[in-house]
């Protein structure tokens, strides 16, 4: 009797499974909350399916880039974005530029979203994240100022339509530096160039290979591993991390990475998204 009990118990803690492919294998470790962890040929992906009882959201804060999160998971999972389709940059820098009524000068798409910098109404330089989808403008903050007033540089907008004519296409990044801009994009041939352009009246002045190119065939980032993410906590005042582990989305939340830290001097419990670094949910402890 005690040996069926034995039994049972580790049953319900150990669920093994049918071998995945020839030669590999697969089992389950429940943590008894709805959660555990699978191995998998190789392979730990931890899980949570119980994402709206027991406690698993008990306490936690959503922020604004939970919503943002979800929406662009829920997109990725229909082949796009809730219906709505992705804007390269001179679409996404119009949106920006007749909301806000500023100018921007940097924009680079990384990590699944547009890295904006600009200058608004009131002269300020800011920078700040945009969605590619809708161009709404999230996590804004002061940036330091370009060494070139703007008011004496080509528009965004107006640069990319002369590289469009010269052959020029899918840009996913323009920077202003100095007198010049550095565009990125594809040739007629669709390979990824590297553009330095006069920033004052949009002459080409050298064309290189570009050694790194974020669009490709497909918009949807790749995950990045939590260490990747630790120095723009860190400008957040985030620190001390510890015990960070990955948790694939499911009904309630997107791919992120749970981990524990302080904010400023207070203990914190954390989700942060593995898409893009930023911070879904809090919990103080």
């Amino acid at each position: 009797m005690k040996k069926l009990l034995i039994l049972a118990a580790v049953g319900g803690t150990l669920a093994a499974a049918a071998p995945a492919q020839a030669g590999g294998f697969s089992f389950s470790i429940s943590n008894g909350h709805g959660g555990g962890v699978t191995f998998s040929n190789g392979q730990v992906h931890h899980y949570n399916n119980n994402y709206n009882r027991g406690g698993y959201n008990d306490g936690w804060n959503r922020t604004e880039h939970y919503h943002q999160a979800r929406k662009m998971q829920q997109g990725w999972g229909n082949g796009g974005h809730g219906g709505k389709s992705f804007n390269y940059i001179p679409k996404t820098v119009k949106l920006i530029q007749k909301r806000t009524g500023g100018k921007v000068t940097d924009i680079v798409f990384r990590n699944g979203v547009y890295h904006v910098k600009g200058f608004g109404q009131n002269g300020r330089f800011s920078q700040a994240k945009a969605d590619p989808y809708t161009g709404r403008l999230f996590d804004v903050r002061r940036a330091n100022p370009n060494e070139v007033p703007h008011h004496k540089v080509i528009g965004v907008r107006k640069l990319l339509a002369g590289l469009r004519h010269e052959g020029f296409k899918r840009f996913d990044r323009v920077d202003l530096k100095g007198h010049v801009y550095k565009v990125r994009g594809l040739n007629h041939r669709g390979k990824a160039k590297l553009i330095t352009v006069n920033s004052r009246n949009g002459h080409i002045k050298n064309v290189r290979n570009a050694n790194r190119y974020n669009l490709a065939n497909n918009v949807k980032p790749q995950r990045k591993p939590f260490k990747h993410w630790r120095s723009n906590l860190n400008k957040h005042n985030y620190s001390n991390f510890h015990g960070a582990q990955y948790v694939q989305g499911g009904n309630d939340w997107t791919d992120h990475y749970q981990v524990r830290g302080k904010h400023n001097k207070r203990n914190v419990d954390l989700r942060i998204c593995a898409y893009t670094g930023s911070v879904l949910g809090y919990r103080y402890l």
